[in-house]
């Protein structure tokens, strides 16, 4: 077992500050790599601010019973035989996370247990076979060559502001992504990650090396915000141990204070990064429209986050870094906690202020600043300049950040004035210009105007490529690799819009549409490289017999004796149980007739030149149609939805009337909307600003049903 000490290190590094100041004589502490920890007896501790300036004399601020301190309030020590399920509950699903990655949760001792005063969660290699969603509630099952174990606070204890502190030593090897994090419990702003989510500590593929790299050692700290997926966005810092130390190899304190306003990161009490609200946001859809949460949102006070330690494995991150993939041959792999501990400030414990740990060299991360809810006017032809020696008023710099390889600014040179510089030091990553407001309807320009830019290398890696892009949301992105002269020349490229609209996504299937532009320039080098901007535009003529209004109020007949123009019928129909069809029907004319023999598979409504912004008819606006069950299964459910793009989905179950009887069936848009998506293992909600498929219909199971005067209104 190992040896309890009280443990008061932050009151001893203000104690030492003041014998130091006084006379000079050093004070010793115990490091990051003793085994030592304390007893839950430790109730509070003072804070350890490096910051000269005190509201009172440091010699005095540990003996002061007024002093502000960080109290003890919640902790797990893992001193017990077994895991204490009055603190914890298990994740347990196949679902992969969300991020394509390769573990099932399970609740069995063989991947998560206590022993030697630690809590071990166990990844290792071995198929096995689960449910796919979050909570384990829907009987559609995966199976995947991992498992491991996830352990997190939901339900039973949450926190808003305090300093949360994990002492752990971390797993090794190509594909390991251990997670110390927190999530919001029933947040007011909607679904992640508009709701927020605080990454304490995460790190991947620790100790691999990469052609012939140093041994990776980097442990991240993240926020990520925004608006709800695909809107969502993050930022952050990474942090190294001194003297090549790996993370791995023993155990380190990590922990994060958080306060109104304010979230600090920090290793083995060195704090290394700050963000504040300054730099995060949340937009969030309520009634069916885009709201902008107040400021501090959603990392407020309104907001309950709880803890979550996990070890996955592979994934969107892990598996696509460093070497790639996942090294089956190092797992087993464990992570070790020693103990997790959550203290509130004294001073306040309402705003979580009055107690800050303050590191004089610790990054102050930018963040993202809020965008701009609406449309946004765009310069039209003949020439809309992105980019001469400053950005446009109606865009902004951002980035996607994911490891913090890539960073961008303007810089100063000689005959040019500013130009725009990004320089990417690993694989993952990209800089771009993002339109202010709600996606941009663009086609007003000719399809053969051109996009025109100054570009130069000023160094990069052996085969690296340099790709330029338009984006309307991933994956509807359009890209060209861009020819690239020697290092340190100035060359200017051209393209019409329709070569690079053609061109689509060249890393995923998709392709942008000038109907919806949420990005106007990006830029994604491959691999290492220091490139420059300049002198960045659109130029060309109107395009001929401007743009038509889709879905003009107050009134859209979708489907009234024929599919109306601007959508086609399309199917999701993996297994061959749906078909549609036009019927005549004696006094309706032609009907949309749906027939479903299984359980998957849908039909809808599909936008042709979609993404499309109907967020005008979030207020007032109707979803009205006549429908007729001509035979059902019994149990089958009939589901209404409108799509933004899997999960972003809102439905409504409609009430089944007696076989043979036409029916009127009526929603609220802003209601629909508000339902968010109802299938188990991917929550999600429709964005009335960014609608791919009008009309979708999914039955449960087999049915043969009949639609007409399908329309949207405004009565």
């Amino acid at each position: 077992m190992k040896n309890h000490e009280l443990d008061f290190k932050p009151l001893l590094t203000n104690v030492c500050l003041g014998i130091a100041l006084a006379s000079l004589i050093g004070c010793g502490g115990s490091g990051g790599s003793s085994n030592n920890k304390s007893s839950a007896a430790a109730s509070s501790v003072a804070p350890a601010s490096s910051t000269p300036a005190s509201s009172m004399p440091a010699s005095s601020s540990a003996a002061s019973s007024s002093a502000p301190e960080w109290k003890l309030v919640w902790s797990d020590e893992f001193d017990g035989a077994t895991i204490d399920t009055s603190k914890w509950n298990f994740e347990k699903n196949c679902w992969g996370g969300g991020n394509n990655e390769q573990q099932c949760y399970t609740d069995r001792p063989v991947n998560a247990f206590v022993a030697d005063g630690a809590l071990n969660i166990v990844a290792q290699r071995e198929d096995f076979t689960g449910s796919d969603s979050p909570e384990g509630e829907s009987p559609t099952t995966k199976t995947l060559p991992y498992t491991s174990a996830r352990l997190r606070t939901k339900n039973i204890k949450e926190w808003t502001f305090g300093r949360f502190e994990i002492r752990a030593k971390l797993p090794f090897g190509q594909g390991t992504w251990p997670a110390i994090w927190m999530l919001p419990t029933n947040s007011p702003y909607g679904t992640w990650a508009s709701s927020g989510e605080i990454d304490i500590m995460e790190a991947v593929n620790l100790k691999v090396v990469t052609n012939g790299s140093e041994p990776e050692a980097a442990v991240h700290g993240t926020l990520h915000f925004g608006r709800n997926w695909p809107g969502n966005v993050n930022s952050g810092a990474d942090y190294k141990l001194p003297n090549n130390a790996n993370p791995a190899d023993d155990f380190h304190e990590y922990a994060v204070e958080w306060e109104e306003g304010e979230i600090r990161w920090y290793v083995d009490d060195v704090h290394f990064a700050t963000q504040r609200d300054t730099g995060w946001y949340s937009q969030y859809m309520q009634d069916g429209t885009l709201k902008d949460a107040p400021v501090g949102a959603p990392f407020d006070r309104f907001s309950k986050y709880h803890m979550l330690l996990n070890l996955a494995v592979g994934g969107n991150w892990a598996g696509n870094v460093n070497n790639k993939g996942v090294d089956e041959s190092v797992f087993p792999q464990k992570l070790l906690v020693d103990y997790v501990r959550v203290y509130e400030c004294s001073a306040s414990p309402t705003t979580g202020k009055g107690c800050a740990t303050i590191g004089a060299n610790a990054e102050l991360v930018a963040g993202h600043q809020r965008p701009v809810i609406g449309q946004v006017e765009l310069p039209g032809p003949p020439l809309f300049v992105m980019y001469d020696n400053s950005l446009a008023s109606v865009l902004q710099f951002d980035s996607y950040n994911p490891d913090g390889k890539i960073s961008h600014s303007q810089l100063e040179e000689a005959g040019r004035g500013n130009v725009w510089n990004v320089v990417k030091t690993g694989a993952n990553g990209n800089a771009y210009f993002k339109i202010k407001g709600d996606p941009a309807d663009m086609r007003n320009w000719a399809t053969d105007s051109e996009l025109v830019f100054d570009v130069k290398v000023n160094s990069k890696a052996e085969g690296a490529k340099l790709l330029v892009k338009i984006d309307s949301g991933w994956p509807n992105v359009s890209d060209v690799s861009v020819p690239l002269a020697a290092d340190g020349e100035w060359k200017e490229y051209r393209i019409t819009l329709a070569d690079l609209l053609d061109n689509g996504n060249s890393l995923a299937g998709g392709q942008a549409t000038l109907a919806s532009v949420v990005n106007s320039f990006v830029v994604d080098p491959s691999a290492e490289m220091n490139v420059s901007f300049d002198n960045i535009r659109i130029e060309g003529e109107e395009a001929d017999g401007g743009v038509t209004e889709f879905a003009p109020l107050p009134l859209f007949n979708m489907y009234n004796d024929n599919i109306a123009a601007g959508l086609q019928v399309q199917s999701y129909n993996p297994a061959g149980h749906i078909t549609s069809s036009e019927k005549a029907e004696a006094g309706r004319g032609n009907v949309f007739n749906v027939v479903k023999t299984g359980t998957d598979g849908n039909v809808f409504f599909n936008v042709i030149t979609n993404p499309v912004n109907l967020s005008k008819w979030g207020a007032q606006g109707k979803l009205k149609f006549d429908f007729k069950i001509n035979s059902k299964a019994e149990g089958t459910k009939l589901l209404i939805k409108m799509d933004s793009g899997w999960p972003n989905v809102s439905d409504v179950s409609i009430p089944l009337p007696a076989d043979g009887v036409w029916t009127e069936y009526t929603i609220g848009v802003a209601d629909l909307i508000d339902n968010g998506n109802s299938v188990p293992c991917c929550p999600g909600i429709a964005k009335l600003n960014a609608i791919t498929n009008i009309f979708v219909v999914e039955p449960s199971g087999a049915i043969d049903v009949s639609f007409d005067n399908v329309r949207l209104l405004v009565e």
